[in-house]
């Protein structure tokens, strides 16, 4: 076996340094969420927009170990927790707990934003709904997106939900077709949606929150073991300087929702 001389030794473990140095970023895949503006914004031959890329880049500012690849890779929600089972994905960003996504990823515990469920409406309709028992007593049908947190909560209710697409533009449009009553959603993408679809004259955001849920940022748990941690450090640094909250009020804002005090 060939001996190296001490200090020939330190020469090599020097020069590679620079190599391990690299080699310790965190490289963290996630998979984005399609049809719900402004959480994730696509645009053909751009890069993603939206609250959660500019969550994810304000990680990366707080934490420049962490870079995050994939978020122009967009998907439904159940494609989204399929990749965090199975470990093609590392990280999901802002989604409610519900116990499938407990079971195959770690929520970091600071919230990242709250999402107000409310419910959009044909802009002729006279009923009063302020909370989910009068939904319940009403009786109508609902629709919401394929494979949301929220759609056994409502079933639970006696709420007949239509659930059948994953497009919220589509879900608008059964509203002024009369195909459904009402559309169920968080009130950023409404607004959005019904903006960008020019809408405003024939569809109505109903006035009540019917429910806010905490929005977690999802690790899997076959991410690497150091992701939870660096992420916990990094998301509480944000929450803790105000950042979040800029950025989600940038974009309500941006949807037309403006601030709340509440």
């Amino acid at each position: 076996m060939k001996i190296f001389p001490l200090t020939a030794m330190l020469a090599i473990l020097f020069a590679a340094l620079p190599f391990a140095a690299a080699a310790s970023d965190l490289v963290l895949r996630v998979t984005g969420q399609e049809s719900l503006p402004p959480k994730w914004i696509q645009q053909e031959g751009s890069p993603s927009t939206g609250v959660c890329p500019d969550i994810l880049a304000a990680i990366s500012r707080v934490e420049p170990r962490i870079r995050f690849t994939g978020q122009d890779d967009i998907r439904s929600v159940l494609v989204i927790e399929q990749n965090l089972r199975l470990g093609t994905a590392d990280i999901a960003c802002a989604l409610v707990s519900t116990p499938l996504r407990r079971h195959i990823a770690i929520a970091i515990p600071q919230p990242l934003y709250i999402s107000r469920q409310r419910l959009a409406a044909a802009a002729d309709d006279t009923a009063e709904i302020n909370s989910l028992d009068d939904l319940a007593r009403l009786k109508p049908l609902v629709t919401t997106s394929r494979g949301a947190a929220y759609i056994d909560q409502l079933r639970s209710r006696g709420i007949t939900v239509d659930d059948s697409t994953g497009s919220n533009v589509t879900n608008l449009r059964k509203i002024v077709a009369g195909h459904v009553r009402y559309f169920y959603m968080n009130e950023l993408t409404l607004h959005w949606l019904i903006r960008e679809q020019k809408l405003q004259d024939k569809v109505k955001l109903m006035p009540a929150i019917l429910k806010e849920d905490s929005m977690f940022l999802w690790v899997s748990k076959k991410a690497p073991p150091q992701a939870a941690q660096l992420l916990v450090a990094a998301v509480k640094k944000l929450s803790d300087s105000g950042e979040l909250a800029r950025i989600h009020a940038r974009w309500s804002d941006e949807s037309g929702v403006g601030p709340r005090n509440n």
